[in-house]
């Protein structure tokens, strides 16, 4: 089991998480269904295309909404296009997109240079 912090102040940003591997994803969005999470809770897996970590939306409890301009844009929900709308809950860095509206597959996707991944028994 492993957990996530900020790399600039060491706040907690996600519980336990198991790694799991990167799912496939469908190749075009069909527009028969609203989008679903594409990982499982208490999951985190790397995106072979992007590096990122990518988390269960509701898997960053220590983060808060980006409160610049135009960062929570999306039809629905935040589709995460005008850059990272998730910060760090204890020092505002920016650490994380989260892409939940209704087109997309919704993730939350960690910028790898802004956190640390450590074993959950330390």
């Amino acid at each position: 089991m492993y957990i996530i912090t900020c790399v600039n102040c060491g706040e907690l940003l996600t519980d336990e998480l198991r790694q799991v591997s990167f799912p496939p994803t469908p190749e075009k969005f069909t527009g028969e269904r609203l989008g679903l999470p594409l990982l499982q809770e208490g999951t985190y897996a790397i995106d072979p295309e992007t590096g990122a970590i990518t988390l269960h939306p509701d898997g960053a409890p220590g983060t808060r909404q980006h409160r610049g301009p135009g960062r929570q844009n999306g039809c629905c929900e935040p589709d995460g296009l005008d850059g990272p709308n998730l910060v760090c809950a204890g020092c505002g860095a920016e650490v994380a997109t989260r892409k939940t509206d209704c087109w997309q597959e919704h993730v939350v996707a960690v910028i790898p240079e802004a956190v640390e991944i450590h074993s959950a028994s330390l």
